[in-house]
């Protein structure tokens, strides 16, 4: 919504009121439909959009497509045309066919403003028309960007790209689909941006696959590529109480904001900024791959009604989950081409997110009893401006449940890990702490609507040596109750009791963690 009307982040303040009036036209072919709208925020915004989209299909004709006008007044004046189709023809066994996206974007006071842009996005393709057999597709495609140069929008790029695309659909239990494709970069004017002209080789494999009656489900994707990593830079933007996501805490003391004072809010009244990403004029050559798996195991769809050492099996299900996406400025085929290649504090590497969690269900479904392992890895590392910002958690969690009688649950829960952060653009962020913890609750509920828990818990939290050894404890027991009454609402209130023991600086990043 607010990218429709170019509301995002301005600190437009008022009442809004918004409305619209619209048509839908129908046919055996298709629809179109056109809308009217307006949106108003107190006297600081005023906007005006017109919209339509629709599909049609027809002897071997087919069309789908979405476009907008904005018109608005604010502190400047904007107009942002956008649109996008997908028009082919069927000609026999194969179809030729055009598709695009279009966006033009101007904000205008005494000249055009450097945020200004526009970019035309077309592809034209050949493929085979009948959807129910394996799919083929080769594909042509031009992109152009245009940038502010105070009077008018200048070109500043052209790309052009040549691939193909293979899906074969006709396997038994499996989809397989496979893309290349290379791209070549010209630079118009390095004036308006500042980016290397480059060559791209991309390649894509995705994999799914259901077997055993759904026991196994697998899913793959692979990508590898070239390309430019742009430096970024970021700033935190107040907004109102509970619409953010991180809090302020002056560790200084010096009523100045910052970048290393901000800190996840850990409650929802403190969450009162958000961290916007701005891009730099900076650019790096990178080699990049991504791998996504998961993989579930369900043996209880093909073993529930067994007997014996596969009916115990069957109460047995894992989760599987592994996302990498990784950015490298060196190349080598491992580095290239491995998602595992290298840790975190590899100087060649320049971005990486990954993520990594199995979880080992027992009697998940139970109403008697259960228990559950995870294993959880979560790793970032992002290039700024002005260094690097490194991130990762790693931990392992049992929870284990007992209905003691049909009202009293018993629920424990452990978990032994460790959580660092290495930051080279600031100070005071360095840190590597292990975590280890224990939580048992007992858990009274009666009906659906009442429930009240005891609960109580005991961690413990140290700094690596090298880098401060700083010591927490924390001893914590409380109650919480809830009140749930269906359709009209419910009411949840809790106490705690709580004794920290902490041996460095609260007043800092690795005391509030």
């Amino acid at each position: 919504f607010d990218r429709d009307w170019n509301t995002r982040n301005k600190g437009y303040l008022g009442n809004q009121l918004a409305t619209k009036l619209g048509t839908n036209f129908l046919n055996r072919h298709g629809n179109i439909n056109i809308e009217g709208q307006q949106f108003l925020i107190g006297e600081d915004y005023l906007g005006l959009r017109g919209t339509t989209d629709g599909k049609w299909n027809q002897k071997g004709f087919s069309a789908t497509w979405d476009g907008s006008y904005l018109s608005s007044e604010a502190i400047d004046r904007n107009e942002y045309i956008r649109h996008r189709a997908d028009v082919s023809q069927s000609l026999g066994w194969f179809k030729i066919g055009y598709k695009d996206d279009h966006e033009r974007n101007s904000f205008k006071t005494n000249v055009l403003e450097p945020n200004s842009y526009e970019f035309f996005d077309y592809q034209l393709y050949l493929a085979n028309s009948d959807s129910t057999n394996n799919k083929y597709k080769i594909f042509y495609r031009e992109r152009y960007d245009r940038k502010s140069d105070s009077t008018r929008l200048k070109a500043a790029a052209k790309a052009q790209s040549v691939g193909a695309e293979m899906a074969f659909v006709n396997l038994k239990n499996q989809r397989l689909k496979v893309m290349g494709s290379y791209r070549e970069l010209r630079i118009l004017d390095s004036n308006l941006i500042n980016v290397t002209p480059e060559n791209t080789l991309l390649g894509r494999v995705e994999y799914e696959l259901k077997a055993w009656n759904g026991a196994l489900a697998l899913n793959s994707f692979y990508e590898a590529g070239s390309g430019l990593e742009l430096k970024r830079e970021f700033l935190y933007i107040q907004v109102n109480d509970g619409q953010g996501v991180y809090t302020w805490i002056d560790y200084n003391e010096d009523g100045i904001k910052d970048l290393n004072e901000f800190e996840i809010a850990q409650f929802v009244d403190q969450a009162s900024y958000i961290r916007v990403f701005t891009p730099s004029n900076e650019y790096v050559k990178t080699y990049s791959n991504e791998f996504n798996q998961s993989i579930h195991l369900r043996p209880d769809r093909v073993w529930a009604r067994k007997k014996g050492v596969l009916r115990f099996i069957a109460r047995f299900s894992d989760q599987a989950r592994v996302r990498i996406n990784r950015k490298t400025d060196y190349f080598n085929t491992n580095e290239a081409f491995n998602p595992f290649a290298s840790g975190i504090a590899d100087t060649n590497l320049i971005s990486t997110n990954s993520n990594m969690r199995n979880t080992l269900f027992f009697n998940r479904t139970s109403s008697i009893a259960g228990g559950e392992y995870t294993y959880q890895n979560i790793r970032s590392k992002s290039l700024l401006a002005s260094g690097f910002d490194s991130r990762g958690n790693e931990y392992h969690e049992v929870v284990l449940r007992w209905n003691i009688r049909r009202k009293f649950t018993l629920k424990v829960s452990g978990k032994n890990g460790r959580k660092f952060s290495e930051a080279d653009y600031t100070s005071g962020r360095d840190y590597d702490v292990s975590v280890v913890f224990l939580e048992p609750s007992i858990i009274y509920q009666p009906n659906t609507v009442f429930r009240v828990s005891i609960d109580a818990r005991g961690s413990e939290k140290k700094n690596r040596e090298e880098l401060g050894g700083e010591k927490a404890t924390v001893l914590e027991l409380g109650s919480t109750i809830k009140f749930n009454q269906r359709e009209k609402g419910s009411l949840q209130g809790g106490i705690k009791v709580l004794s920290i023991a902490y041996t460095g600086v609260q007043n800092s990043a690795l005391g509030f963690e």
